[in-house]
């Protein structure tokens, strides 16, 4: 059934616009890069572009250097609350874990990691999932399928299809990109090395990591982070669909679903600990800013007299708003195939 159902979207005309989107995204993926560890470049007084000629080496040593001061400084800064103590456990445990004093060529992982969660790449891929699942039943009950569909044999198998697909192509079509990121990555920067080192060494923003994490482990928890991300888009388009009279409502209701999150940051006077899950992982940081998320301690909160870590408890509301996402629409057809 789910076979039945992608060829059901690939006949209609919202096929050809997702083969364009998918098509463009694998065509743009050479022109996303990032500034490499080899590279520096600055603006002068007079605002014109300086590029800097040293050695390659000479640059990416000075950059790496500069990390292990800057994470040294946090290190040895007070210590006058709790948020500046867990950095400073943070920076003592990644320092410890370092192998190697000197720079180690990472280009490879660094361009890798910029274009795993790119912002324009997650917002296509966004596109697609809600063209798709916006659709997915709605246009069967405004064609007047829906009603040959229950009472066929086979209703539970289509219907609960569409559910299968919201959870699986996700991460079919994320795998799909990452592939075609891969290849192209290896063509322009060489077969991948030194992914056992520490991932600060990537990342502008390595000082603030929850944990060492080395290269290798980062990328992976990116990975595993924009999956779900996906993943509880489509979940969430997909009930929308079943439950909405017309694609415009559905579509609606998905784009006031990402955008909640966001809005209710603005209620200041909602709990703390509340604010905090909202302010980190709502959708549009995650999608625009996915680095300050994915990997980075952001304090703890208090929630029935324990501390959480912040982007720990965000990576568990995000895996429960997908199982929330799946129930809720297995509900919705079983009061469809109950009436």
């Amino acid at each position: 059934m789910i076979s039945w159902e992608l060829k059901k979207i690939f006949k209609a005309k919202i096929g050809l616009i997702i083969i364009a989107l998918f098509v463009f995204l694998s065509g743009i993926i050479f022109l996303i890069k990032p500034t490499l560890e080899t590279e520096h470049s600055f603006r002068d007084e007079n605002y014109r572009l300086v590029i800097d000629t040293r050695p390659k080496q000479e640059i990416a040593q000075e950059k790496y250097n500069n990390k292990i001061i800057q994470m040294n400084q946090i290190l040895n800064a007070s210590q006058n609350d709790e948020t500046a103590s867990g950095f400073s456990k943070k920076m003592r445990e990644q320092l410890k874990n370092i192998k190697y004093e000197e720079y180690k060529d990472v280009d490879f992982y660094k361009v890798m990691d910029h274009r795993i969660d790119y912002p324009l790449m997650s917002a296509i891929i966004i596109i697609i999932l809600i063209l798709i699942f916006s659709n997915i039943y709605t246009d069967e009950k405004i064609s007047g399928v829906d009603n040959i569909i229950l009472s066929s044999k086979n209703k539970f198998k289509e219907l609960y299809s569409k559910v299968a697909l919201a959870v699986t192509l996700p991460i079919v079509l994320y795998s799909i990109y990452l592939l075609v990121t891969f290849i192209i990555t290896v063509v322009q920067y060489g077969l991948p090395v030194n992914g056992e080192l520490g991932a600060f060494r990537i990342s502008d923003m390595g000082f603030l990591f929850n944990k060492a994490y080395t290269i290798n482990e980062y990328l992976l928890l990116k990975i595993m982070t924009m999956t779900g991300v996906f993943i509880s888009i489509s979940v969430a388009a997909c009930f929308f669909s079943l439950i909405s009279s017309t694609s415009l409502a559905s579509i609606s209701a998905v784009l006031i679903f990402m955008g909640l999150g966001r809005v209710c940051t603005l209620m200041k006077f909602l709990p703390y600990p509340l604010l905090s899950i909202l302010t980190k992982g709502n959708y549009e940081e995650l999608i625009l800013y996915p680095d300050r998320f994915i990997g980075m301690y952001a304090g703890e909160i208090s929630i029935l007299g324990r501390d959480f870590g912040v982007i720990n408890v965000c990576n568990v509301v995000l895996i429960a708003t997908i199982f929330t996402g799946i129930l809720f629409s297995v509900l919705a057809i079983k009061k469809k195939l109950n009436r």
